[in-house]
């Protein structure tokens, strides 16, 4: 085998628990379904996937909601792990925002204009592959700090937030945290990866004396809303 198949090999064995096969094959396949439609890892994907069974198997109320869509492979993928649930898409559809004074030198370099951009389109086919697309998918078209508003979404189960920039993510963060169901999760992309948003959860997580969020490596950072004793394993 060669150097980069070991690689990859390790990669899978480390977050996929193989001592269910099944499970673990079924989850791969899923993975590769949306890998063209999405940018998260599947580390990451892993984690959606079983936060998203977690939330239906502890029956904690509220729809799914992510803020940062691209192509719409893990709104997908959440959606389809949960399949009984409103999912609420919020995206401008335009690409990434400029990044802006809380946000670092390191995201004002690498900033494109239409960087990150999907289409409605995109996202539409993804989640016709995983036969997903239906009434209860809502897309929400538009700058968040337009579109959040004037959204009525109700009790959130799940908070997917892959937004990036330190404005988008706190303005995800007053948004829906209100909202966020006792025993329900949110999940952010970006922490430790831009300096906006780790800054932007850290302040908002100060302020409202909340935290600490669930460092898991490769696999991410979440939070769960508190309700009391709670089980942490997703």
């Amino acid at each position: 085998m060669s150097t980069q198949a070991e690689a990859r090999s390790h990669r899978v064995l480390s977050y996929l628990d193989w001592s269910s096969p099944l499970d673990a094959l079924r989850r791969l396949t899923l993975f590769r379904q949306v890998s063209s439609h999405t940018k998260v890892s599947r580390e990451k994907l892993n984690r959606l996937y079983d936060l998203a069974h977690q939330i239906d198997r502890e029956s904690v109320p509220g729809a799914i909601v992510e803020c940062g869509v691209f192509k719409g492979g893990a709104a997908a993928l959440l959606a389809h792990s949960s399949p009984a649930r409103e999912v609420y898409l919020f995206d401008s559809f335009e690409g990434l925002p400029p990044p802006g004074a809380n946000d670092g030198q390191q995201a004002r370099d690498a900033y494109q204009e239409g960087w990150c951009a999907g289409t409605e389109t995109e996202v539409r086919e993804v989640f016709e592959r995983l036969h997903v697309l239906g009434p209860r998918v809502h897309f929400v078209k538009g700058w968040f700090q337009d579109t959040f508003p004037t959204s009525t979404v109700g009790p959130v189960a799940l908070l997917h937030v892959d937004a990036d920039w330190y404005d988008s993510v706190r303005l995800c963060l007053e948004r829906f945290w209100d909202d966020v169901a006792p025993g329900g999760f949110v999940v952010f992309d970006d922490y430790a990866r831009w300096e906006g948003c780790t800054r932007a959860v850290d302040e908002f997580l100060a302020a409202r004396a909340l935290g600490p969020l669930q460092p898991t490596g490769s696999a991410g950072h979440f939070m769960r809303k508190e309700a009391g004793p709670v089980d942490r394993s997703p």
